[in-house]
């Protein structure tokens, strides 16, 4: 049996579609710098007027432009040729976990006191529950960040 040659030349084709896949890569790194920055520009006129809710929003702000920032580095690796890490995935994880534990307790801390300066249980266990539940999640991907330390891809590979 012989081959038929292939009517279009696979490896032009092959090269064409990676260097469209390093074109989209890019264009989603430069949209991701572009969004953190415009978050961070948002965030600007809070800090000029420090109240209780500007903080609030300053801090929002501040860590979804770290999470976004997060998300940029399995790009820049993919155009480097590197090998895929979980790492960024983790650090996103816990980042946005503790950034949700900080606003709960600091909406949970601006809610005014009607009459009384103890709050009830049926208001405050879903409060309770989502922190516990973040603060489980921070836990969980902290020991996954330290298991792929100490043993690296190549040796899960192995096993």
């Amino acid at each position: 049996m012989s081959e038929k040659p292939y009517l279009l030349n696979v490896k032009f084709l092959r090269r064409l579609l990676i260097a469209a896949d390093d074109l989209m890569h890019f264009a989603v790194a430069v949209i991701l710098l572009i969004c953190a920055g415009m978050v961070l520009v948002k965030t600007l006129p809070n800090l000029l007027h420090p109240d209780s809710s500007a903080i609030l929003h300053v801090l929002n702000d501040v860590l979804l432009g770290l999470i976004i920032m997060e998300l940029m580095w399995p790009i820049v690796r993919f155009l480097k040729r590197e090998a895929f890490s979980l790492n960024p995935f983790i650090y996103i994880g816990i980042i946005s976990s503790i950034r949700r534990i900080l606003l709960l307790e600091a909406e949970h801390s601006m809610i005014p006191r009607l009459g009384s300066l103890t709050a009830d249980w049926p208001s405050l266990w879903p409060l309770l529950a989502e922190v516990g539940a973040n603060v489980g999640i921070i836990l969980v991907l902290a020991v996954a960040l330290r298991i792929l330390s100490i043993c690296p891809p190549d040796e899960m590979k192995e096993k």
